[in-house]
């Protein structure tokens, strides 16, 4: 799976607008300084949902692929 910038820094920017990560600026050795990203409470608790509807999604899938689903 290919992503790129364009891809990565909208959603992480929509993850910080809905309060699911916090962001704190480092300045760095090598250029500029950097953003670094962190799971705020409610993005630790959207995480676990999501893993399980992930689970469930993709449990759902390898049975379709494996013909156990009809």
């Amino acid at each position: 799976m290919v992503t790129s910038e364009g891809t990565i820094y909208p959603l992480l920017s929509r993850l910080r607008r809905d309060g699911l990560v916090t962001t704190v600026w480092h300045e760095s050795p090598s250029g500029p300084p950097r953003r670094y990203y962190e799971l705020t409470l409610d993005g630790h608790q959207a995480l676990e949902l999501f893993t399980g509807e992930w689970d469930r999604f993709t449990d759902a899938v390898d049975r379709l692929l494996k013909g156990g689903a009809r």
